[in-house]
């Protein structure tokens, strides 16, 4: 999809309660159990804004990034001005270059909707690995979905340093049969001393969500073997009906 420009230049605070430095510990934990091989350069596909890239680079990895906004990359190349990032789309792509993990995460490859688009994904991720490179995905966790069904839900970013107050809506409509969640985001933009309305803007996003079985076929047509599956940041915990994000480790056969 096309995200707005105000889409992305408010994104990072609809998020601030995102705790990147445990996620990117996570995967750490992630390369030092399952990976045959030092991790030293990373893919992050639907890299957004550059969060995930500048906690990984506070570790020494080096990473890129890609991404279908032009917006998002432009906030993450001010932000990593070290790292490298691509314009395009994570079903279709070469970069010319292999890495030792590829990752997608916080529900990014949810946003592929269509089972040929999954297909071209993980193909390129394979195209893109080196021998028994690392694909990490985090996305939503069909059982958890079908268990707490989406419901509206509203979030609010204050920023006294600019004087705004900002309130996202989210109205859901679940398309079950197609494994979509039809999200519509009402974002109204206030000044925060006086409450009047700045900006007024609705976006409207289509993600797909994924059954565990369902993703390790896809895993396996590609050529690669699901070696962990659990809920998103707990890598001890099983996986059940209560998560609603799921994590899972695929590693390339030889």
């Amino acid at each position: 999809m096309a995200y707005d420009k105000k889409y992305a230049l408010y994104y990072d605070y609809f998020n601030q309660g995102k705790n990147y430095h445990n996620e990117v510990a996570f995967l750490k934990e992630i390369f030092k159990i399952f990976s045959k091989k030092e991790i030293k350069i990373i893919l992050d596909l639907g890299c957004g804004t550059g969060l995930h890239t500048q906690e990984l680079t506070k570790h020494n990895f080096q990473v890129e990034g890609l991404d279908l906004a032009e917006e998002m990359i432009e906030i993450a190349r001010e932000r990593n001005p070290t790292a490298t990032f691509h314009q395009g789309d994570m079903s279709n792509f070469n970069l010319n270059k292999k890495y030792d993990a590829v990752i997608s995460m916080f529900s990014a490859m949810g946003y592929l909707t269509e089972n040929k688009q999954l297909e071209r994904f993980f193909s390129c991720c394979k195209q893109h690995l080196t021998k028994d490179g690392l694909l990490i995905l985090d996305v939503w966790n069909g059982l958890g979905v079908m268990h707490e069904l989406p419901s509206s839900r509203e979030k609010i970013a204050e920023l006294t340093d600019k004087n705004l107050k900002i309130i996202r809506t989210s109205y859901p409509t679940l398309n079950a049969k197609n494994h979509v969640n039809n999200v519509k985001f009402v974002v109204k933009v206030h000044e925060l001393k006086t409450g009047k309305i700045i900006t007024e803007y609705e976006e409207n996003h289509t993600v797909r969500f994924f059954f565990p079985q369902e993703l390790k076929k896809y895993l396996e047509d590609a050529g690669f073997e699901l070696v962990h599956i659990c809920p998103s940041f707990n890598f001890d915990e099983e996986l059940t009906y209560r998560h609603w994000n799921m994590i899972l480790v695929g590693r390339l056969k030889n």
